[in-house]
């Protein structure tokens, strides 16, 4: 009873529809959601030039296209509703029309009673459309984060001006693109954006971390995140600035790396540096009587040793808290004595260290003899890396007269992103003898003098160490302790 009381109100229905259709003057179509045409009456076929057996799509511009799917979403939750639609006619040509449209949700079918526009109310109701969707987009704005909207087939709708920034495209540029085109920008890994999209078609949402390493002076790192409004038949894309994070992240990394060096350095110092002591007393003694080839045997004995006891001071200087003797120092006259004290070295290896100098001088407060390991340090780096020869550029900026920058700019074979990212942390080196200590000693000598480095590179072209110093003021000199402080940066 109940199937054919359904099958009833189902004839009746067809049977209104019908009438609708030969009744009307104007010209009506009958429609699928997809916007499939099922039935057309005589003034339609005249309008749009078919025929009454035409199974096919009306031609709508794109912006149309994209309104069409949302349209019907409301069509299909208040049965009647009305837009304008922009629809390729007999002559070829596109006009706004206005679609006065009743759904059947027995059939799942569109009756679409169509009425054309002379220009001006076109183009009156189109306007206050766009703006009617601008004004909805720009609400995103007022967001503190990148918002992209696409419809349920993935074409982008809609950005707020945080999308604009972190995507770093115009609006223009991106709208009616498909939704992947949201990744152009960013460093992925392969499948991650096939992973994320099925994810987001099964699960009706997804998340992927994004890396942009277009950044001059450091990596961005990015979640954006995607929902399927299933009410509103949208995807809503959202997109989180994570850098700071893993900046943070990176920097606990760090600084668990070195208390694990300290705990070790403060076991291996007690048992080396007794017979090291012992080892190169006894070289000197053997020195006094030996001939001409045993000195030289004895010259390279002593050279190993002298590295292992600066390997060991390096650890030393890591793993415990010391005091350092805080002077008013002119960097200037430092970088000159460090430069001088390894051009021999770099000339032999057909390098050019190029100098040039601020005009004023420059003073900063620490300890000028590990100032000068630190830069000796980067430039023997420098000299390193360049295995065919080439200049090496050390440079003093000053910036807004309180902040002075040394950099020290190679031509060598540079790092990769991976190097980059473990430069600082105890132990990595690329280096077949190195013991990855250097640039961890560096980098805890510059917190220690209320400094920061930073490091740009790119294979075969080189690599740009960047350090920056507080400027002591004349009121600062004043009131300068020069005696001795305790560094705020030290590991135990």
């Amino acid at each position: 009873m109940k199937g054919s009381v359904r099958k009833l109100k189902q004839n009746d229905s067809n049977q209104c529809f019908g009438n609708l259709m030969t009744s009307t003057s104007s010209p009506t179509l009958t429609l699928n959601k997809a916007g499939k045409i099922l039935n057309v009456n005589e003034a339609a076929i005249q309008l749009f030039n078919l025929h009454s057996t035409y199974i096919g799509y009306l031609t709508m511009d794109e912006p149309s296209n994209l309104n069409w799917a949302k349209f019907v979403k409301q069509l299909e939750s208040d049965l009647r509703s009305e837009e304008i639609f922009n629809i390729q006619t007999a002559g070829n040509e596109f006009e706004m029309m206005s679609f006065k449209c009743f759904y059947d949700p027995n059939t799942e079918e569109i009756v679409a009673q169509i009425s054309t526009l002379n220009n001006d109310i076109a183009h009156e109701l189109y306007v206050s459309q766009e703006q009617e969707r601008s004004q909805s987009f720009n609400a995103y704005d007022h967001l503190p984060y990148a918002v992209i909207i696409s419809d349920a087939s993935g074409i982008i709708l809609g950005l707020n001006k945080y999308a604009e920034m972190y995507l770093k495209i115009e609006k223009s540029q991106l709208l009616h693109k498909a939704h992947q085109h949201i990744f152009d920008a960013f460093t992925l890994k392969k499948g991650q954006i096939t992973a994320y999209l099925s994810k987001l078609m099964g699960e009706k949402h997804a998340s992927i971390h994004v890396v942009d390493e277009t950044q001059v002076t450091s990596t961005c790192y990015y979640e954006i995140s995607s929902i399927f409004d299933e009410y509103n038949n949208i995807i809503v894309t959202v997109i989180n600035d994570e850098t700071e994070k893993k900046q943070l992240q990176h920097k606990v990394e760090h600084q668990q790396a070195l208390n694990v060096v300290g705990q070790m350095a403060a076991s291996i110092a007690h048992e080396i540096r007794n017979p090291l002591t012992s080892l190169k007393g006894f070289t000197e003694l053997l020195k006094l009587n030996a001939d001409e080839e045993s000195r030289m045997y004895l010259s390279v004995i002593d050279s190993e040793l002298q590295r292992m006891e600066q390997i060991l001071s390096e650890l030393l200087v890591l793993s415990k808290p010391t005091s350092m003797k805080v002077e008013l120092l002119e960097l200037d006259n430092i970088v000159k004595q460090v430069i001088e004290f390894m051009l021999p070295d770099a000339l032999m290896k057909n390098i050019i260290i190029q100098y040039i100098s601020t005009s004023t001088q420059v003073y900063i407060g620490g300890n000028e003899n590990r100032l000068k390991q630190v830069f000796m340090n980067l430039i023997k780096n420098a000299m390193e890396s360049m295995n065919n020869g080439g200049t090496i550029t050390v440079e003093i900026n000053v910036i807004d007269c309180a902040i002075v920058e040394l950099l020290i700019k190679d031509e060598g074979t540079g790092m990769d992103s991976a190097t980059l990212q473990n430069l600082f942390q105890p132990f990595y080196t690329t280096k077949s003898t190195g013991t990855g200590l250097g640039l961890a000693f560096v980098k805890k000598v510059i917190e220690e003098h209320e400094g920061v480095i930073g490091v740009n590179s790119e294979l075969q072209k080189g690599t740009c160490f960047h350090l920056q110093f507080p400027i002591y003021t004349f009121n600062q000199i004043d009131k300068m302790d020069v005696s001795t402080k305790d560094s705020a940066y030290l590991v135990t």
